[in-house]
């Protein structure tokens, strides 16, 4: 096997040419300004990579600048790591320096892999950890990538398959390696190839922020449990996962065919998987379990759930069958907003803010039209910067375990349109009906210029209304917009309202205010809590 890389020189050395040096100038960096520090770290990788050195020498260097480019690319995420899309510039900026920095480190590993793979006498015990070092900045790229609405390339994937495949070739995939900076476990080139195929298997990118965080986490701890082999297992409730080694694509549940065929074995990952579930619903704590104590039992079972079938079941069953879609949509975001249009084109007034003239004439209007007419608005949401953005219906989709109504919608970026983030509400009108939906973004990606997401349609077809707590501490609450949803409580009898974030509480009773009537609910269990609103079951009550 032989790395196809440039040719190094010494015409521009970087500022230290041995490990003392190196470290004398990682002493001196500005570490309190991550941005400037990240620059100068750039650059003395592309100098160090482009320079003529005993390997042995560049592989120590390399090991000494890992901590801080670590430091600063944590730093750095945070300004794009679960962001609205599309980025802004300055988050654009962070997230393609980050991606420059991980692909400066890798480059310098491939030339120790390239110095060790033509024979150098000095790099052979460290076969294992320059493999394990090289697929650790790939997991952590593709982690940072995800985590800002992208995914790798097919170079990304080749580069990991051929990084396993050396180390097979050495001898050195299951040498274990410590790897502090990234676990307090030794680590194989083996179990870190897994820890990026399961993080390519789970659909990172429909995940919360912080259920991405746990699920990065969980499959440093986990991915020693599944077994790569060259044959597919015998057959056994956990399906295996199948790579290629000599293609540029990411795992999947389709048999692989070749010598570059392998087979992921995650029996051992179901058994932990299936004991943790049992657990986790017997309200066993998270950290008693090893998965953390920065989740709760629920949240940790509710992610456990959605990430078992895409290790070990072959993927997201779907309990409805999938119908081909197409055709335009318009989409809009904003609680004002879609109040807005799904009340018709009509500007939220709670009660007491029409005047008499205003009244007396949407009383005439009732009458005689059954409506109130839309024309006194035409000017509200273009002063407001409302704005209904046109998409495009790519498919249907749906998730596992949840209503089966769902979109996936594309939108030029050159289009242009507002930012989305994953637990956003908006409101859909796809073509051919003529009322809104409302639905909750699931996922975004940023995708051949062009910006993708899944959008999951809540049950019920929504009636705006304004609405307030009642009680005796609720006197000063002033009206705020929201939604009824009759008949979508999750049981018979049950209603559901759409709340502004921090509403809810059992038991509680909310007024609902509409031109028609006033009305009273009592709010009785959370079915969700997004970015920017919460939805809850009720029932009506006199």
């Amino acid at each position: 096997m032989k790395l196809d890389l440039s040719v190094t020189g010494g015409d521009q050395p970087p500022c230290f040419a041995d490990l003392q040096q190196c470290l004398a100038w990682i002493a001196a960096l500005p570490l309190l300004n991550p941005a400037q520090t990240q620059a100068q770290l750039l650059e003395q990788l592309r100098l160090l990579n482009g320079y003529t050195l005993p390997a042995a020498a560049r592989l120590a260097m390399l090991e000494a600048l890992r901590e801080p480019i670590h430091f600063v690319q944590e730093e750095s995420a945070k300004k794009f790591a679960g962001k609205p899309l599309p980025l802004s510039p300055v988050e654009q900026a962070a997230l393609d320096a980050a991606h420059r920095l991980w692909q400066g480190l890798l480059m310098g590993y491939l030339r120790c892999l390239e110095a060790l793979l033509a024979g150098d006498p000095g790099l052979a015990p460290q076969g294992a950890t320059i493999c394990q070092r090289a697929l650790a900045v790939l997991a952590d790229n593709h982690a940072d990538l995800v985590r800002a609405g992208r995914q790798p390339d097919e170079g990304f994937w080749r580069f990991a398959h051929m990084l396993y495949a050396s180390a097979e070739a050495l001898g050195a995939a299951e040498t274990t390696v410590a790897d502090p900076l990234r676990s307090d476990r030794p680590a194989t080139p083996a179990a870190t190839y897994v820890e990026l195929m399961l993080l390519a298997a789970v659909s990172l990118h429909e995940l919360a922020p912080r259920q991405q965080a746990w699920v990065q986490r969980w499959t440093r701890r986990w991915s020693s449990k599944v077994e790569i082999r060259p044959e597919p297992p015998e057959l056994q409730p956990a399906l295996p996962l199948c790579v290629n080694l000599e293609s540029a694509t990411p795992p999947s549940f389709k048999p692989q065919a070749g010598e570059g065929a392998r087979w992921l074995d995650t029996a051992e990952l179901r058994k932990s998987l299936k004991t943790r579930l049992a657990l986790l619903a017997e309200d066993k704590s998270p950290a008693s379990l090893g998965l953390g104590e920065d989740c709760s039992p629920s949240a940790c079972l509710e992610t456990l759930q959605r990430i078992y079938p895409r290790w070990v079941k072959g993927g997201i069953l779907r309990r409805h069958a999938r119908h081909p879609m197409s055709g335009p949509c318009r989409m809009v975001a904003g609680i004002d907003a879609i109040h807005y249009y799904v009340a018709g084109h009509q500007s939220f007034k709670p009660p007491g803010s029409a005047d008499s003239d205003t009244l007396r004439r949407q009383r005439d209007e009732l009458a005689t039209f059954g409506r109130i007419a839309t024309r006194f608005e035409e000017e509200y949401s273009r002063d407001h910067g409302f704005q209904l953005e046109n998409w495009e219906v790519i498919e249907d989709w749906g998730m596992f375990d949840q209503s089966e109504d769902g979109l996936r919608l594309r939108r030029p970026l050159a289009q242009g349109g507002g930012r989305l983030g994953i637990g956003q509400m908006v409101a859909v009108q796809p073509a051919g009906r003529s009322d809104m939906l409302l639905g909750v973004v699931r996922w975004t990606q940023q995708q051949d210029e062009a910006l993708n997401a899944g959008i999951q349609l809540m049950p019920g077809r929504p009636q705006p209304v304004a609405l307030r707590r009642t009680g005796v501490m609720a006197a000063p609450d002033p009206y705020r917009p929201g939604f009824l949803l009759p008949g979508a409580g999750g049981q018979e009898g049950l209603d559901a309202l759409v709340l502004p974030p921090g509403s809810f509480k059992a038991e509680r009773i909310m007024e609902t205010w509409t031109q028609f009537a006033t009305r009273r609910f009592k709010l009785k269990e959370l079915i969700e809590r997004g970015a920017d609103y919460e939805r809850a079951s009720c029932i009506e009550v006199a």
